[in-house]
């Protein structure tokens, strides 16, 4: 069998009670964060823009759209969720896909499953394949697709997407290769769009995408069966010379990457990759109470391909500042924190961080391993001392993973503007019990606002 062929058959023959416990905890910490930051996502300005686009199509209600009040048809509550769960650059990162493998998957696997009244179960089971579909065909494309300058999120996504909603739609062999077919002619995504709205919309349009490959698959709609290796296809289409088609199908499920490599949590709202220089900068200003006016210089040494999404280095609104890593050193060494707030155009414009962020240099180190590794800050004041601090792990990384306690207090902060106290831990308690929930829908209608007791005043 080709890779497409393995890689449908294992969607197909994977059940929920094949998965182990540890997959099925991973799968559900995944949800609460997502959920999470789709929530905080539905207050910015791309997200007011997608609800009111989705609205106005009138579609027959079948999924909610977050935040919203309202529901429409799956494939559009996809698209609008997607594009809410990646609104704020908030959600977790896998190094295989070197992209966001649960905004495009999770809007997609609950738009479908509060259409057919899935239960819990199947819910975390097509999510765990949709997961190890995106991330072990990412393994097998190569680094080169990235340099490229497409955006794995959406490419991937899409795949993942698409093999998560033929899990749910209980599609055979054949029709589960013909949605990763379909899917692939609906991939795509350009780096080059990072900081503006439609990098969040490229997860929306994934996940959209998925639910219609497996939906047309549903009904009979052909594709190619050898879609992910053929010439003309996935791999030869989006690779750079660097694929492995064996590669995507080798390690099935053995183990699964939601467990190894594993995935990373966010603590900051911003690229990934200035996430180590952040933790090492944010170390400094809380040991030695750096007085920003004191600062000379600033460099962040980090490893090679560190710079390649952090296009922005003289951003002018907060959403060019996610990928600034000098905006990014010139927040935490003027607030000693990085938060939701440290990303509005307000706080990316202030005269203090435009004039820091001048004087933070990033040199890549010519050797080593790309992207994943250290990062080392070094302070510089105007009477010539330094500080320096090298950061190997991030907090939230799979080898140094929050607790469900700091996750569903990332969750509480997320969501504490916008839900009830006593939704939003019933919220974190039905994920907790994913497992034993009978369908999606106190979850969805909570999360949604379509709930009498979700659009409650807070209770605060």
């Amino acid at each position: 069998m080709g890779a497409t062929e393995k890689l449908a058959q294992f969607v197909v023959d994977t059940s929920y009670d094949s998965l182990p416990e540890e997959v099925v905890t991973a799968a559900k910490r995944a949800v609460l964060d997502t959920l999470a930051v789709t929530v905080a996502g539905c207050r910015e300005e791309a997200a007011a823009i997608i609800t009111a686009y989705v609205r106005e199509l009138g579609a027959a209600g079948e999924a909610g759209v977050v935040g919203s009040g309202f529901q429409t048809a799956a494939s559009e509550a996809a698209l609008a969720n997607g594009t809410l769960a990646h609104a704020l650059d908030y959600d977790d990162v896998s190094t295989s896909m070197l992209g966001h493998p649960s905004a495009p998957l999770l809007p997609a696997v609950l738009a479908v499953a509060e259409k057919m009244g899935a239960p819990g179960k199947d819910v975390i089971a097509a999510f765990v394949l949709g997961f190890e579909v995106e991330c072990k065909v990412g393994s097998a494309i190569g680094a080169g697709h990235y340099a490229r300058g497409w955006h794995p999120t959406a490419t991937l996504g899409t795949l993942g997407a698409a093999a998560a909603c033929a899990k749910l739609l209980r599609l055979d062999l054949a029709a589960t290769r013909a949605a990763l077919g379909i899917a692939t002619s609906l991939a795509g995504g350009s780096r080059q769009n990072f900081g503006t709205m439609s990098k969040p919309l490229h997860a929306g349009i994934a996940a959209r995408n998925g639910v219609v490959a497996a939906s047309l698959a549903a009904r009979g709609f052909t594709a190619d069966a050898s879609i992910i290796e053929a010439p003309l296809g996935f791999l030869h289409l989006f690779g750079v010379g660097d694929h492995d088609g064996e590669k995507a199908v080798a390690s099935l499920g053995q183990p699964f990457d939601i467990i190894s490599p594993g995935i990373s949590v966010k603590l900051y709202p911003c690229c990934y990759a200035s996430h180590r220089a952040v933790d090492a900068a944010l170390q400094l200003q809380k040991e030695t109470d750096i007085e920003p006016r004191r600062i000379a210089r600033v460099e962040a040494r980090v490893s090679r391909g560190t710079a390649i999404p952090l296009i922005h280095h003289r951003p002018q609104t907060g959403l060019e500042a996610k990928f600034s890593m000098e905006y990014c050193l010139a927040a935490a060494l003027l607030d000693g924190k990085v938060k939701l707030a440290s990303f509005s155009d307000e706080a990316a414009q202030r005269p203090q961080a435009q004039e820091l962020l001048q004087r933070v240099e990033m040199v890549e180190e010519e050797q080593g391993q790309p992207i994943v590794g250290p990062a080392t800050v070094t302070v510089v004041l105007d009477d010539g001392s330094q500080h320096s601090r090298r950061v190997e792990t991030p907090r939230g990384d799979p080898r140094a993973p929050l607790t469900w306690e700091e996750l569903v207090a990332k969750h509480r902060d997320c969501t504490g503007d916008i839900l009830p106290d006593a939704v939003i831990a019933r919220s974190a308690e039905i994920i907790a019990d994913l497992e034993a929930a009978a369908d999606v829908g106190e979850l969805m209608d909570i999360v949604c606002l379509t709930s009498p007791r979700a659009q409650a005043p807070r209770a605060r």
